[in-house]
């Protein structure tokens, strides 16, 4: 089973984005079982798939990193997608992050023994973090339970000056977990300027840290497709995110057999 986590220490470089299209191409084109985890108070990708959901609704991610949780891990999700279930973020994610200022014990590794529990069972293929930005208490949980990490960037000065500290970050994470690495940084928002190009060249000359061949193009039809709570594959296969997120799957994880029967 591949356990990621999608982060970031920025905000708005398209991390659940990533989640939603790499969810969703390996259910439907894969065939494969992908459970979903949002460690991020705004609950943004919980509220993709369950547009009404309220905090308290369901068990959370909070529930299960304060042992609150049902026993059997698959009592604490939500089937969302056919081959895609959710265990939903809220709003109480805000409050572990001060519970942990203040010094006090929250469920750090109860994440991982959720996780380790889903690999027993052999019912998914690949679990996907949606982590807040910075190192929040569930996103630190995430990275515990992860082996792999993907790192979105936007070509901005911001983005190559914060690199050299999440790979600081992520070194001393594996203090605590020696299994965690990085897939690779995925450079998002991607499009033909000077500007952009320059900050491709010098992210790809700085070393450190892998960085994916696939790069994801700017194109309107990724917000578009999140007005109507469909993957951007759903809603416009042919548009130039769509393509990449499929080519960034095939280097993430291999050709998928039905890719013939697609015209990409």
């Amino acid at each position: 089973m591949r356990t990621i986590a999608i982060i970031n220490m920025k905000g708005g470089v398209g991390k659940t984005v990533t989640t939603i299209q790499l969810a969703s191409i390996l259910a439907n084109l894969y065939g494969k079982s992908v459970a979903l985890v949002d460690c991020d108070g705004q609950c943004n990708l919980t509220r993709f798939y369950m547009p009404d959901y309220q905090d308290g609704d369901d068990l959370s991610v909070a529930d299960v990193l304060e042992n609150g949780g049902e026993c059997c891990w698959s009592d604490n999700m939500q089937l969302v997608r056919p081959r895609i279930q959710l265990l939903p973020a809220s709003a109480s994610l805000y409050r572990m992050d001060l519970t942990a200022l203040q010094g006090n014990h929250t469920g750090i590794c109860a994440l991982k023994g959720f996780v380790e529990a889903m690999a027993e069972d052999g019912e998914v293929d690949t679990v996907l973090f949606d982590c807040p930005p910075g190192f929040t208490a569930a996103s630190t949980a995430a990275l515990m339970a992860a082996r792999e990490l993907i790192i979105p960037v936007m070509m901005d000065g911001f983005s190559l000056e914060g690199m050299s500290e999440m790979v600081r970050q992520v070194e001393s994470m594996r203090q605590v977990n020696p299994n965690l690495r990085v897939a690779g940084v995925l450079i998002t928002q991607w499009h033909k300027s000077p500007a952009v190009e320059q900050g491709e060249r010098m992210l790809r000359q700085l070393g450190g840290l892998p960085i994916f061949r696939q790069v994801i193009r700017r194109t309107d039809k990724v917000p578009e497709s999140t007005f109507v709570k469909k993957p951007v594959m759903d809603y416009s296969w042919r548009s130039a995110a769509s393509y990449d997120y499929r080519a960034l799957a095939q280097e993430l994880f291999g050709p998928w057999e039905e890719a013939e029967n697609h015209a990409v």
